[in-house]
């Protein structure tokens, strides 16, 4: 399974920017319901593959829209589940 970052937010209208700003630069990213493991707060995050997370990165830093966090995606192999860890950016 690939790696995959998870971008959670505190306004559904941020996510909807960003995700238009993304698409716009040819980032493949997906819109999906934010893991309750991860927030209480909005229910959309999108979701980048490993390939595309510097460049995503570059783009939210040179945006004025506000993230809350972005997490690292991955299988635990001894639970068979998913896991986060946070990611600093």
């Amino acid at each position: 399974m690939e790696t995959v970052y998870i971008i959670t937010f505190t306004s559904a209208n941020s996510s909807l920017m960003l995700y238009k700003i993304l698409k716009d630069a040819r980032i493949k990213v997906t819109m999906i319901q934010t893991p309750c493991k991860l927030s209480a707060g909005c229910a959309r995050s999108l979701e980048i593959k490993k390939s595309d997370f510097n460049k995503a990165v570059d783009i939210i830093k040179n945006s004025n829209i506000k993230i809350q966090k972005i997490y690292k995606r991955f299988i635990n192999s001894k639970t068979r589940r998913y896991e986060y860890i946070e990611v600093s950016y």
